[in-house]
């Protein structure tokens, strides 16, 4: 075809520009695919630049100590190389519990086993979109304007199919999201009907504090409840369709279109080609018989015998090229079903099950999960350590008060991640408190304010409590007052599985709780979530 020849010729002519912008684009999707990984090369890159990498350029700074991250004397300089490896640091400290919590999520909205939809499936979809859609712009670009040339009409088409693709794949996958989105609904709406039937259903209400962090808040709640807390839906807990009618309506515009753009552009032909045959013209008279001229009655059957045949040619042809644009056509719904498809069994309709499948995918349980995020955080322990070192020898080189500060006082990374897991574990237990008294407080407003019972009026011989030793009401009662009021924080705290040994450690220092108790009751919150993880497997 000229258009592609004249796109490979303008190619070679400007390969100085087309191949480095090819490069380049290709450098944008390995950045984007890749980012994690491509962020933390330029972050080392950068600090170990020797004149204006971070490294260099912090060690300028002159500002003093002040109480910092963890309670340490820092220099505003140290905290800020550390706040940049921090944030590395942050998305690879995850253990087996966090796996666990991400199967837990996908369990309770049955996504399980979903894969996201990867970049070479999305090529290959769009692809197969504006291939069929080039083959159907071909047709209308004659249409689009008169007296274009052959060079034209190719660009032209090209352009149509690039936008008969950008309507169509984003619409098709939403379509497929949408249908699945729909099954849940309709599983949801099942599960409370059988519910109701037996008097056991609760009302659809979303409970917002569900995440993939607190995703066994809802432990104890039906399943159709557990489905509902991960999923947007309307107020009615419904099923919508208005991506579905979307996409539906532009696949059956564009497919019989198609066909009609087609047929009329045949039938077109047909009627010049007959108009154009000697059989549409009038045979006049001869004007003096010939002895070897036919007789009239045989030129009139042989001209009805090559009409018909010509007819027949022509109706043959018409019928092969309807049918093959009727053929074209479903390829074309065919094209658009896989699109469907692609959406129907790679979303999401999870708030966070993308991210949460995300996490876990490529990993066949939770201690090579946790194993190969425990490598990627020593790394940046590692590599966040010698360049705080390399800052730190820069510093105490520059001031005259170095000799009375000895290197063992310097304030460390580690020292930097567990003040900053210090200062969350307090926020959270904060955080739990308030919602807890919260919680405590609706719970009274909502309680009817009915009189206190009054106890039967029975004479029971009381001891004087003051006559009584504590020993001995202790040794009564079997009940060891410290032990049960320690318990009782524990149990305030929630869930600890989240925490690793390092936080245990640093939470049981700030309550004042034995770090051994909250040990065990992590342990103790690890065996129930799994137990209830295997049997909701």
């Amino acid at each position: 075809m000229e258009l592609f020849q004249s796109v490979a010729e303008a190619i070679s002519l400007y390969r100085y520009i087309f191949w480095p912008l090819l490069g380049l684009m290709a450098m944008v999707i390995i950045f984007i695919r890749w980012w994690d990984k491509v962020s933390y090369f330029f972050l080392n890159l950068m600090s170990a630049m020797p004149f204006f990498g971070y490294v260099a350029r912090l060690a300028r700074s002159n500002e003093p100590r002040r109480q910092g991250t963890g309670g340490h004397a820092w220099y505003p300089a140290e905290e800020a190389i550390c706040a940049k490896y921090w944030q590395h640091y942050k998305t690879s400290n995850l253990g087996a519990d966090f796996y666990l919590r991400c199967v837990n999520y996908l369990n309770k909205v049955d996504e399980r086993g979903r894969k996201p939809t990867g970049p070479l499936l999305w090529a290959c979809s769009v692809a197969l979109v504006l291939l069929e859609a080039f083959i159907f712009a071909l047709v209308l670009s004659p249409f689009i304007a008169s007296n274009i040339s052959a060079n034209q009409a190719e660009f032209s088409a090209v352009v149509v199919s690039v936008l008969i693709g950008v309507i169509l794949v984003p619409a098709t996958h939403l379509m497929g999201a949408e249908l699945h989105k729909n099954t849940l609904v309709k599983k949801i709406r099942y599960w409370h009907g059988e519910e109701r039937h037996s008097g056991n259903a609760k009302s659809l209400s979303k409970n917002t504090q569900v995440s993939l962090e607190n995703t066994r808040v809802d432990d104890n709640d039906p399943n159709y409840l557990q489905m509902l807390n991960r999923i947007t839906h309307n107020a009615r807990v419904t099923p919508q369709y208005w991506a579905t009618g979307i996409a539906l309506a532009l696949i059956l515009f564009f497919a019989v279109g198609a066909y009609f753009v087609r047929a009329a552009t045949i039938n077109a032909m047909d009627t010049e080609a007959v108009n154009g045959s000697p059989f549409s013209q009038q045979v006049s008279a001869p004007v003096q018989d010939s002895p070897f001229d036919l007789p009239a009655e045989a030129v009139a059957d042989n001209a009805k015998a090559d009409h018909q045949a010509s007819q027949e040619i022509s109706d043959n042809r018409v019928f092969a090229s309807k049918l093959t644009f009727i053929i074209l056509s479903v390829i074309f719904v065919g094209v658009q079903l896989i699109g469907i498809l692609i959406g129907l069994f790679r979303s999401f309709a999870g708030i966070d099950s993308k991210m949460a499948a995300n996490y876990i995918g490529g990993f066949s349980g939770s201690e090579e999960f946790a194993a190969w995020h425990a490598m990627r955080r020593e790394r940046v322990e590692r590599d966040a350590q010698e360049k705080l070192t390399a800052l730190q020898t820069r510093l105490v080189m520059k001031r005259t008060i170095s000799q009375s500060e000895p290197v063992s006082t310097l304030p460390s990374f580690t020292d930097y991640v567990s003040g900053k897991m210090r200062d969350k574990a307090r926020t959270d237990i904060e955080l739990a408190a308030h919602l807890k008294t919260q919680s405590d407080e609706l719970a009274l407003q909502v309680q009817p304010s009915a009189p206190a019972p009054q106890p039967a009026s029975l004479h029971v011989p009381v001891a004087d409590p003051q006559q009584v030793p504590d020993a001995v009401v202790t040794r009564e009662s079997g009940v060891n007052p410290d032990s049960e009021a320690e318990k009782q924080r524990i149990h305030a705290l929630g869930d600890l599985t989240s925490f690793s040994e390092t936080e245990l450690e640093l939470i049981a220092e700030d309550q004042g709780i034995a770090p051994a108790a909250l040990k065990k009751r992590q342990q103790v919150q690890a065996l129930l979530n799994k137990a209830r993880g295997g049997s909701a497997a």
